[in-house]
């Protein structure tokens, strides 16, 4: 029988494509303490532990499964997120990981553009929204505080880096592209 402290609830939250941050005590806190034995007990598993750099822990994926289905409504609703923080002139990190939401709050529904972009993941309303957040709280990126109220966690910058990084590359591929503006096709006002 293996010592390591909270090893079943450790296992059990990764394997089903989980994190643990600092918001799921004592597990957190027994797995910082002895990260190195619990790697070692994984990997015969064939599972390997990832520590993020923003100090939380999931097992590296084999694939997508599991949240092929679901994880287009998690981009856009992300996505809407950090548009309206960006277009807000909200510092976008902090905006999404420093305070709690209310649902009945969100930008989702607020401009057409949002809700053309719901409906093509089938999102239709508040209801809609709920799921995806029950989604991402089982992955451990949500934490509800009521029925209506949650707070985004830190493993959610898993999501969120990939965000900024594709937002710089296009902002760089974008600004490397040769301008049209006064090319001999392009027309000027005189």
């Amino acid at each position: 029988m293996n010592s390591l402290p909270h090893l079943q609830e450790i296992f059990d939250r990764l394997r089903r494509g989980g994190h643990l941050s600092p918001e799921d005590e004592p597990a957190f806190s027994a797995l910082s303490a002895e990260v190195d034995a619990y790697t070692r007990y994984f990997e015969p598993l064939g599972l390997k532990l990832v520590r993020h750099p923003r100090e939380f822990f999931y097992f590296e994926p084999e694939g997508s499964e599991g949240l092929a289905e679901t994880l287009p409504r998690i981009a856009i609703f992300s996505y809407i997120l950090v548009d309206h923080a960006a277009n807000s002139g909200l510092p976008v990190e902090e905006y999404l990981l420093s305070q709690p939401f209310l649902i009945s709050k969100l930008p989702h529904f607020s401009l057409d553009r949002y809700v053309s972009l719901l409906r093509q993941v089938e999102i239709e309303d508040a209801q809609g929204l709920r799921l995806v957040l029950k989604s991402m709280e089982r992955i451990g990126w949500v934490k509800f505080l009521g029925e209506d109220e949650f707070k985004l966690l830190r493993p959610f910058h898993r999501l969120l880096d990939q965000c900024l990084a594709l937002s710089e590359e296009l902002a760089t591929a974008t600004a490397a592209a040769p301008s049209r503006e006064g090319s001999p096709e392009s027309p000027t006002l005189e």
